[in-house]
């Protein structure tokens, strides 16, 4: 058969040197609307669409990777008219819509236990306090709208996790996120002492002139939190998971990240949380015992040569200023000012609270330190906070929770192995949280609330 050839003018030279020309023109219309005009949305855009992307690929763990790794980016924030929108609020909306449409379409259904309901227990007091117990209720109900937001984390979590090769899966997305964080902090940290780079650092929060990584979290006493509760997950698989090098390793790494953070609380979290696990592991150990404290005390000595030098220094610094000014020194004494005035607050609504964040409404600097009269001032104990802004209602839904949580992991805490070592891994890292939120509170930022979903989903799958 004789071969047909379409020869007509979409081929000819002429239109060909007309293409060149347009693509020339409209590159330069391009540069020109990029000179004159703000096109920054065409950049939102592109991370948009690669966030749906992500949140669609292999159903469901795209979307577990954006919730997790949104949740430990709180550093990150755009203004949305009065609203500072942090990634952590664009995820939990995209999320919600596709977790509804994923159950509606499959026809699901939730199959909630007592631990849910304490959590939703707890978000309807936030709600009821700022409606009934605020002196601004337009604003604690905002703040408490913000809140929910994070608290939605955890319910998508749950919903997400329907059995224990799901909850492997979210678990290993949760490790590396965590490893990722950590081993930002130290780059970041290299980085501003090499090069006085200033991405993932705070300068002068402790110490005048003293930089310290806060990575992509909001500040580095969190950093230091949620690196030393990734620091003794990674040391409780060590210890109960088979010994794995690669751990251990990771250990090392994100227990740098913590120390470089400076924060107290956190260091103090993770030498008793860290000392109770090498116990729990000693006592229960099925062999090669000699061997696991050997190596452990090689790396802590590893640990103390690395931190013994003008790092060393700094936290010591921080630790004798504690020790020798008490209560005069500077943060000691703005967050004992703070939790004084929370506690005076807290018996004119001790049923249901003042709302959420409404600590804000009432307290002013001016009458301490007048320079400080225009910062924003929120309650760094969690307890305190939770007390403060939502009542007995509200923390006793938090009681209820820890109470409820214990009493299904109680067993696999008594005899850790394998089997259970998810359990274990992730009631240390609460640990860390329940001692380093004394100082500074994290349950207002989605992070805690992906642990605590993650902890919930393995005391309930879990065969103990």
């Amino acid at each position: 058969m004789q071969e047909i050839t379409l020869n007509h003018g979409w081929t000819s030279k002429v239109w060909q040197r007309f293409d060149v020309i347009a693509t020339v023109v409209a590159i330069l219309i391009v540069c020109r609307v990029a000179w004159v005009e703000d096109i920054s949305w065409i950049s939102a855009l592109a991370v948009g669409l690669v966030v749906v992307a992500v949140g669609l690929v292999a159903w469901p763990y795209g979307i577990l990777s954006l919730l997790i790794g949104a949740s430990a980016m709180s550093v990150f924030m755009i203004g949305v008219g009065a609203w500072n929108a942090r990634p952590e609020h664009f995820a939990v909306f995209y999320a919600v819509i596709a977790v509804g449409v994923w159950l509606i379409a499959g026809k699901r259904r939730l199959n909630f236990n007592r631990l849910d309901y304490c959590v939703l227990l707890f978000v309807g007091a936030n709600f009821l306090s700022s409606a009934l117990g605020s002196s601004d209720p337009a604003s604690t109900l905002r703040w408490a709208l913000q809140n929910c937001l994070a608290v939605f984390f955890y319910f998508l979590i749950r919903v997400l996790i329907q059995d224990a090769r799901m909850l492997g899966y979210a678990f290993r997305i949760f490790l590396a996120v965590a490893l990722i964080e950590s081993v930002y902090g130290i780059f970041a940290y290299v980085s501003h002492q090499l090069f006085d780079t200033s991405f993932g650092m705070t300068i002068g929060q402790y110490l005048k002139d003293v930089a310290a990584p806060m990575g992509t979290m909001f500040e580095p006493n969190l950093f230091g939190a949620y690196t030393a509760s990734a620091s003794v997950i990674f040391f409780s698989l060590y210890l109960f998971a088979g010994h794995r090098v690669r751990d251990l390793v990771c250990f090392v790494i994100a227990t740098i990240a913590s120390f470089l953070s400076f924060s107290r609380a956190s260091l103090v979290a993770l030498v008793v949380v860290g000392a109770y696990l090498f116990w729990k592991g000693h006592r229960h150990s099925e062999g090669n015992s000699q061997r696991k404290v050997l190596v452990v005390g090689l790396v802590v000595v590893l640990i103390l040569v690395l931190f013994s030098g003008a790092i060393g220094q700094i936290v010591r610094e921080r630790f004798t200023n504690l020790f020798y000014e008490g209560l005069a020194e500077e943060t000691t004494i703005s967050r004992a000012i703070i939790m004084q005035e929370a506690l005076a607050e807290v018996p004119g609504h001790l049923l249901i609270g003042r709302g959420t964040a409404s600590f804000n409404l009432t307290f002013d600097w001016n009458r301490y330190i007048p320079s400080w009269a225009s910062d924003k001032t929120w309650i760094g104990n969690a307890p305190l906070r939770i007390l403060h802004d939502t009542g007995l209602l509200g923390l006793g839904a938090i009681v209820g929770f820890f109470v409820t949580v214990w009493l299904k992991i109680r067993s696999a805490l008594k005899a850790p192995s394998q089997k259970n070592c998810i359990v274990v891994a992730l009631w240390a890292g609460l640990l860390i949280y329940a001692i380093s939120f004394q100082s500074t509170d994290g349950t207002i930022l989605a992070f805690t609330w992906v642990h605590l979903g993650l902890l919930a989903s393995a005391a309930t799958l879990s065969p103990i």
